[in-house]
């Protein structure tokens, strides 16, 4: 079996597509024998933004182009890892954006508190991880807070075994122009991009930025390295890649103070929120799991617990989200040139504009339709709903079941109570009952049947075996308390909350068009950015921006990812009088 396969039955068990015949053992793409496979996958990524200079609350604007080696069948990574790093290697923002079609975008925000030094935008999935922070892609910027004079540490500058360059971009293959060389402020600029003027290459996507002189490296990209490189014996796959949004693994060990890995641990993970859902999966032989968190963006609050049944006492390690590896660039002192400072300065003022305006507001709320919108749950429509208002209270939650929901009987046994579903499918009966009290497993039924019917609002039933992953359930009982307390009930040991970051929503903020004469006074700092245009061949596009309300030199850089990683790019330069 590939490690695709292997990967690919893991997906379905995750999300759930009735693979639950499929077991993990002996099938775990962490398995050692899948190494030498492994390690032939390589993934590269070549990363732009649209400046080089930025000023704290902006937002850092890039593309990332995505390419494979190694892999014969199916898409690999879809998830791009971004994160904006000082010289040290300490993460001040990060997200997670989509991987489509060998390209990924997005935005950064600059935090506020950011001190003025030199940073890095750095890119990368999470296979790239199993290769080594050198695997990374690394674009330097700098980045100025002109309310605080504080500067990054730039750390001792410490020399690397290997050679660190930038990327050279190659000219003389794409071409662009504007109609004139002055503008007027607010004037309609015309831009001209013709290419790509190589025999080999019939068309390229590129990327656009037009911004002030000086704000932009027009001739290097992002940091190369040159060296040694990873041996097939260091190498280990400790990251799977997202193959459909952003996934989440980990491990399960042993409470004690051996803290041994544990096989075949049920794991049980409810997402919480205005669109719950739930999650099982079973460890594999190394304890290892992985999940998919599938369509969501922002962060997402997740509960996880272990099964109960499991012998001993176990704990559930969660994966980091992101890279905290060391940082293979040396880190250099920070320093800006006459231009650099000229340019930076207006910046600023540029952003403090921003923000007065921005915080008038438009002082509207909420569409309505936006609110109040009742979502379907994870596992549906129930086959059978009550809600508690709708009868007389009964004393005890017993007797809820016993008069008023068909098909669960009340089990006695060796003094203890607990719930069984019965359907018209009698395999419903070779599985326990997934029991839930606000959207969280809850195995001990003891509890369960502890709580008073007053603090209950509704219950769903469903009275079919419910596959979730590899795990099948005999039906479901979803419970939901007045409160969204669950009744007061203690949770399991070993289980907790934690909050994980999904794929990052688009911004909808709209892309402001200046024209002569508004109210509202030009604030842009990148005077126009597309991240994604494709120029063939011999043929001529055109794309237009408005000229900005601030005097001086502008550059136009176009760049995109040609044969073998190469990077050509065309510039064009204009005036605003």
């Amino acid at each position: 079996m590939s490690l695709w396969r292997a990967l690919h039955i893991i997906l379905l068990m995750t999300v759930g597509f009735g693979a639950d015949s499929i077991t993990l053992r002996g099938q775990s793409p962490f398995d050692p024998s899948f190494t030498p496979e492994a390690f032939l996958i390589r993934e590269h990524l070549e990363l732009f933004a649209d400046r080089s200079i930025y000023v704290v609350d902006e937002s850092i604007q890039f593309r990332a182009d995505h390419r494979v080696d190694g892999v014969g069948e199916g898409v690999w990574s879809t998830v791009l890892y971004a994160e904006l790093v000082t010289s040290t290697g300490k993460s001040v923002a990060d997200g997670k954006f989509t991987l489509s079609e060998g390209m990924g975008s997005g935005s950064l925000k600059i935090p506020g508190g950011a001190l003025t030094g030199n940073y890095f935008l750095k890119c990368y999935t999470r296979w790239m991880r199993n290769s080594g922070p050198q695997s990374f892609s690394y674009t330097p910027l700098k980045i100025v807070n002109p309310f605080d004079s504080k500067v990054t540490d730039h750390g001792n500058g410490t020399a690397m075994e290997q050679t660190i360059t930038r990327r050279e971009y190659t000219t003389g293959y794409l071409n662009c122009s504007t109609q004139k060389p002055v503008y007027g402020k607010g004037e309609e600029v015309r831009l001209s991009l013709t290419g790509p003027l190589m025999n080999r290459l019939q068309q390229i996507n590129c990327c656009v930025t037009v911004v002030p002189s000086g704000a932009v490296d027009m001739d290097h990209g992002q940091v190369t390295f040159a060296g040694s490189s990873m041996k097939p014996g260091d190498y280990k796959v400790n990251y799977l890649p997202d193959l459909k949004g952003a996934s989440l693994t980990g491990t399960v060990v042993s409470a004690d103070q051996w803290e041994q890995p544990i096989q075949s641990a049920r794991l049980y993970f409810s997402l919480l929120g205005e669109n719950p859902d739930y999650f099982a999966t079973v460890t594999d032989d190394m304890g290892r799991f992985v999940i998919s968190t599938t369509n969501r963006t922002g962060i997402q609050e997740l509960f996880v617990t272990p099964d109960p049944s499991v012998a001993g006492e176990v704990e559930v390690r969660i994966d980091q989200d992101f890279d905290t590896g060391k940082m293979p660039v040396p880190a250099k002192k920070f320093g800006l040139s006459a231009r650099e400072h000229e340019v930076a300065t207006q910046m600023a003022l540029q952003m403090q504009l921003s923000e007065l305006y921005e915080s008038q507001g438009s002082g509207q709320g909420p569409s309505p339709d936006a609110t109040d919108r009742e979502e379907p749950l994870f596992y549906g429509t129930p086959g059978f709903s009550i809600m508690m208002d709708d009868f007389v209270t009964l004393p005890t939650l017993e007797e809820v079941f016993i008069n008023l929901v068909p098909g669960v009987e009340v089990v006695v046994k060796r003094g203890k109570k607990s719930l069984k579903i019965y359907g018209p499918n009698t395999t419903i009966n070779l599985y326990q009952p997934l029991i839930m009290i606000d959207h969280i497993p809850v195995f001990d039924q003891q509890l369960i049947m502890g709580i008073h019917p007053e603090k209950i609002l509704k219950i769903d039933l469903i009275r079919e075996v419910y596959v979730k992953g590899n795990v099948s359930h005999g039906g479901v009982i979803s419970i939901f308390t007045r409160n969204g307390d669950m009744a007061g009930i203690d949770l399991s040991a070993h289980s907790y909350f934690f909050d994980v970051q999904s794929i990052q929503s688009l911004d909808s903020k709209e892309i402001q068009v200046y024209a002569p004469g508004d109210r509202v006074p030009d604030m842009r700092n990148t005077l126009f950015w597309m991240e994604d245009i494709f120029l063939q061949k011999g043929s001529t596009q055109e794309v237009t921006f408005r000229a900005p309300s601030v005097p001086g030199d502008y550059v136009i850089l176009v760049r995109g990812v040609a044969h073998q990683g190469n990077v050509i790019s065309a510039t064009a330069l204009f005036s605003v009088e």
